[in-house]
């Protein structure tokens, strides 16, 4: 039940429902709207003239964050960035929120990825920021915070905002949350101090796209760089060993795919650009709590199927684990890395805050 109305918000935020009760429904969510707006509005005017004052941490804070719901490739970005500065011998640290609320207890998919790729870097949880961001000075003896969905979170003083805009649907229906996906108004991109385009692709339309896009940001805020991205398949592991495995392996077999995340079509084109022939397909919604029931009915029907391989995603593995444990069938995810296009001016960019 919780999936299915979740399914049909999300349906009605994207301007897929339609009917007559779909548009009550959404007059309804445009009168919430307004009132956001107006809480978004009042918000920025209180920390804007510091009648509420932003806490500035004893080290450099940079922020990572989007201004839409849903997957804008936030992690795979702090992924990046965390393994560029760690790799110059900063003492990095990392704060995040988590799915929720729930990464404080380590369910959260996001923190599971980042401590698999970033064992030794100190990953915070909890939805205080200014008590996590003094516990990675204090404890930790950070020089510099890396703020995961920072974008909202005006407490926290930060010396560079970075926006991540997914260019097949960077501003939704244009409409604030819970009419749109837009988490504030678009003039607020007018923060920001770097454009993070990602799931670029190189055919001519997603180039289009890309230039688009580059274009209304430029007329909205012309003092901010704007910098394009891809997601990059890297390898494969099985979700218990974790060795890796040659992504060349899933070249021409069928495949099936199990996900439940923002985008579930950029998983799929990254397995079919590495020659996988996808048979089945398994979409669930963000963040979806998979059962033992619903993975065994989607096992019997890739038997059926012949299917070679059953891939997931790097997000999904810490929620499929357990439930698959005993059912005695393979997992294999698919890892990817962001590539940055113009990489050196962007981490140019980045490393420009420390000689201020």
């Amino acid at each position: 039940m919780e999936n299915r109305l979740r399914k049909y918000f999300y349906s009605l935020m994207s301007d897929r429902a339609e009917g007559i009760i779909a548009n009550i429904i959404k007059l309804f969510l445009l009168l919430l709207s307004l009132v956001y707006y107006c809480v978004i509005k009042i918000s920025l005017f209180l920390y804007k003239f510091r009648i509420l004052k932003s806490y500035r941490p004893q080290c450099k804070v940079i922020s990572v964050g989007n201004i839409t719901l849903g997957g804008t490739g936030k992690t795979p970005l702090v992924l990046a960035v965390a393994r560029r500065l760690k790799g110059s011998g900063k003492r990095l640290a990392i704060l995040i929120r988590g799915y929720k609320g729930e990464a404080t207890l380590g369910t959260s998919d996001e923190v599971e990825l980042l401590r698999r790729h970033l064992p030794d870097v100190p990953i915070l949880v909890g939805r205080d920021r200014i008590k996590t961001a003094k516990e990675a000075v204090d404890s930790c003896g950070a020089d510099i915070i890396l703020l995961d969905d920072g974008f909202q979170h005006w407490r926290l003083s930060r010396d560079i905002d970075i926006l991540t805009l997914d260019i097949n649907n960077p501003l939704g229906n244009g409409k604030l949350i819970p009419r749109g996906i837009l988490r504030e108004p678009v003039s607020s991109l007018k923060r920001a101090d770097v454009f993070m385009l990602t799931k670029v692709g190189y055919d001519g339309d997603s180039i289009a796209k890309a230039q688009g896009l580059k274009n209304r940001l430029n007329t909205i805020n012309r003092d901010a760089i704007v910098f394009t991205s891809s997601y990059v398949p890297t390898m494969l592991y099985d979700i218990f060993e974790g060795k890796p495995i040659s992504l060349s392996e899933i070249n021409g077999k069928d495949t099936a795919l199990i996900c439940g995340i923002a985008d579930p079509e950029s998983f799929e084109e990254g397995v079919k650009s590495q020659g996988a022939k996808v048979v089945l397909k398994y979409y669930f919604l963000d963040h979806h709590k998979y059962n033992e029931r619903e993975i065994e009915g989607i096992i019997n029907e890739c038997k059926r199927k012949g299917v070679d391989a059953i891939l997931t995603t790097e997000k999904d593995v810490p929620r499929l684990v357990d439930v698959i444990r005993n059912l005695g069938i393979k997992f294999l995810a698919l890892s990817i890395e962001l590539k940055i296009d113009n990489e050196e001016k962007f981490f140019g960019r980045l490393y420009s805050i420390f000689s201020r």
